[in-house]
C-alpha cells in the first residue's frame, strides 16, 4: 500500500469525521496488513489534531485479536454529558478499563501478566461511545474496521475502583440502562472472558508496530453489554455491581 493510498484512506475517514456522509468501504484504498491499518489509526489521528488518550483492544477466543486508539479529547467524565453532533445512531457500551501509571517499553522478553498489572494505576468502570465512519460497519472486512478505530466515537470514565485487584473482573455483574428501562443485567460477558488478557495482550503487541502504552493512557478491554444504540435525550446509567457507577447524559 503507497503513501498516496494511505492519504487517500485517510482522507476518506476524516471527512466523515468532519460531518460527511458515511462511506460503503473503503474499495481499493482498504489497508492490507496490520502496519497499513495503524498508519490509518494515527493519520487520522493527526489530522483531527488529536493525541492518544488510550486505547480499546478485544482478544476473543476463535476470532481476530482487535485495537484502535482512543484520542484524549473524547474523554469524559461520569455525570456530564455528550452533545450528538449527527442523526446517526450512538452506540453505548459498558467496559472494565485500566490507566497506567509507568510506561511499558518494549524489551527483550514480554512482559507477564503480573507485571502489566503492576504497571497499572487504577481500574474502573468505562462507558465506551460507539459510531461507525461506514454506512453499515457490520459489513466491512476486518482491517477497514480497525482502521476506522473499531467505530470508536469517546468514552465516558467512571471513579476509580478502589483495591481493585481483589475483584473477580471476568464475573462481574453488569447492568446498563436508559429512558428507564434496563437493557442488560447479567453477570460477565467481556468477548475476551477476562478483560486482563486484551491488557496484557496490547501492552506486548504494541511494540511490534514501534509504539507501547504510556503513563496515563487508558486502555479499555471490551464490551460485557454488547453494542446497545440510545436516541439522544437520554440519560443513561451503566456499571457494575460494587465495582461502580456511570451516569451520563446524551444530548
Amino acid at each position: 500500500m503507497s503513501s498516496e493510498t494511505i492519504s487517500r484512506t485517510i482522507e476518506k475517514l476524516v471527512a466523515v469525521h468532519k460531518g460527511g456522509a458515511p462511506i460503503a468501504n473503503l474499495g481499493d484504498a482498504a489497508p492490507g496488513n496490520e502496519a497499513e491499518v495503524f498508519a490509518i489509526q494515527r493519520g487520522v489521528l493527526k489530522a483531527l489534531g488529536g493525541t492518544i488518550g488510550g486505547w480499546k483492544c478485544a482478544t476473543p477466543p476463535g476470532k481476530p485479536t482487535n485495537f484502535g486508539i482512543m484520542a484524549a479529547s473524547g474523554a469524559r467524565q461520569s455525570g456530564g454529558r455528550w452533545g450528538v453532533a449527527n442523526t446517526r445512531p450512538i452506540g453505548l457500551e459498558t467496559e472494565v478499563a485500566f490507566r497506567l501509571k509507568r510506561d511499558l517499553p518494549p524489551r527483550g522478553t514480554p512482559y507477564s501478566r503480573e507485571e502489566v498489572l503492576d504497571a497499572m494505576d487504577a481500574a474502573f468502570p468505562l462507558l465506551e461511545l460507539v459510531q461507525s465512519r461506514y454506512a453499515d460497519h457490520k459489513i466491512v472486512a476486518p482491517a477497514e474496521g480497525m482502521a476506522d478505530n473499531i467505530a470508536h466515537l469517546g468514552y465516558v470514565v467512571g471513579a476509580d475502583v478502589a483495591d481493585w485487584r481483589r475483584f473477580d473482573l471476568p464475573n462481574l455483574a453488569v447492568r446498563q440502562s436508559y429512558a428507564g428501562a434496563v437493557q442488560v443485567d447479567q453477570k460477565g460477558g467481556n468477548p475476551s472472558g477476562d478483560p486482563v488478557l486484551p491488557l496484557v495482550w496490547l501492552a506486548n503487541h504494541l511494540h511490534g508496530l514501534g509504539e507501547h502504552l504510556r503513563a496515563g493512557q487508558v486502555v479499555t478491554t471490551g464490551t460485557y453489554t454488547g453494542c446497545i444504540f440510545v436516541p439522544p435525550g437520554q440519560r443513561v446509567q451503566a456499571g457494575f455491581a460494587e465495582f461502580g457507577e456511570i451516569i451520563f447524559d446524551l444530548t
